[in-house]
């Protein structure tokens, strides 16, 4: 199969799977009443994040290199807080201008919530990584995964209400809609997590018959193609105007990964960073920050989410000079 084709199979998969996925997500919320925080920031997060966080664990069952491992584990939080808050921006304002949306801003309240965590996990992150000792290392581990648990007891209990679902679900009996709603959202899972490796196996193809790294291809390019599923369900959820679905499943799947991958990260391998390389910690840790103040009256503007996306290359600039 040619890597044109394969880049267009996975990319179709990826777009269908996500209308399928963000519906489904909105019929099992309103169905068990489940707050939309918890829906975004958790079980869309999550499920979504499933490709992204199987690359460093497959990486080190395989006996990869450490370095492609901890660039997957690093490359997720940094495509997210950059490049897909930008698409995300982009989305709000050409929704906003075609008249889909009521406002050009965004509703942060669960930006307010997530922010504090991911950058108290990659504050942990960091002190682990400038004191490298595996005592302190496994510390830290142990600290994020209760720091990760910490966060979904809150998202649970401070989480809004759903709205009702924007493709209203014609089967009468609750339990039977609860159990298709299931069942499409494993199903749409599914479709992307395949979609998304189809067209992360393009990239990669792609990138290095045009010379490049494996570190930059495993840290920079990937994360772009596994994490589609996420930019792709955002994009139809800021159309919608459904922000705390939108960006919970964003900022949401950041929490993830700086707790559990890294976690893993953290105890399976040496985690060994040059002082070059910190820019992969330092750069979303700007990014979040960045947003977080922006955003602190509750509104976030998408022009602050685009220029966030320029900092995407910048830790592989650092890197290479």
């Amino acid at each position: 199969m040619s890597v044109t084709v394969e880049l267009i199979e996975g990319l179709a998969e990826i777009l269908l799977g996500s209308w399928v996925f963000t519906n489904a997500v909105e019929w099992l919320g309103y169905r068990f009443k489940l707050p939309s925080g918890f829906l975004g920031s958790f079980v869309a997060a999550v499920a979504t994040a499933l490709p992204e966080t199987l690359v460093p664990i497959v990486a080190l069952l395989t006996g990869c290199r450490e370095g492609v491992a901890i660039g997957a584990i690093l490359g997720a939080p940094l495509m997210l807080s950059t490049l897909a808050m930008g698409m995300g921006g982009i989305t709000v304002a050409l929704a906003h201008a075609l008249g889909y949306r009521d406002s050009p801003h965004v509703r942060c309240d669960q930006l307010r919530l997530d922010a504090p965590h991911f950058l108290a996990a990659y504050s942990l992150a960091l002190l682990a990584t400038v004191f490298n000792h595996r005592t302190l290392r496994c510390a830290v581990a142990i600290t994020l995964l209760l720091l990760y648990a910490r966060y979904l007891r809150r998202l649970m209990r401070e989480g809004a209400p759903p709205e009702a679902p924007s493709i209203p679900l014609r089967v009468a009996n609750p339990v039977a809609a609860a159990a298709l709603a299931a069942l499409l959202i494993v199903a749409s899972v599914a479709l992307m997590v395949l979609g998304a490796e189809g067209f992360a196996r393009g990239v990669e193809a792609l990138s290095l018959s045009l010379g490049l790294s494996p570190l930059l291809v495993s840290s920079l390019l990937t994360p772009v193609a596994t994490e589609l599923p996420e930019k792709v369900n955002s994009v139809i959820w800021y159309a919608r105007g459904r922000d705390r679905l939108a960006l919970g499943n964003v900022t949401g799947a950041m929490v993830f990964q700086a707790t559990f991958p890294v976690s893993i990260g953290l105890t399976l391998t040496g985690w060994s960073l040059s002082t070059r390389d910190l820019a992969y910690l330092a750069v979303p840790m700007i990014a979040v920050l960045a947003l977080y103040v922006r955003g602190r009256r509750g509104r976030l503007d998408w022009p602050s989410m685009v220029a966030v996306s320029f900092l995407y290359p910048v830790p592989a600039l650092v890197s290479s000079g």
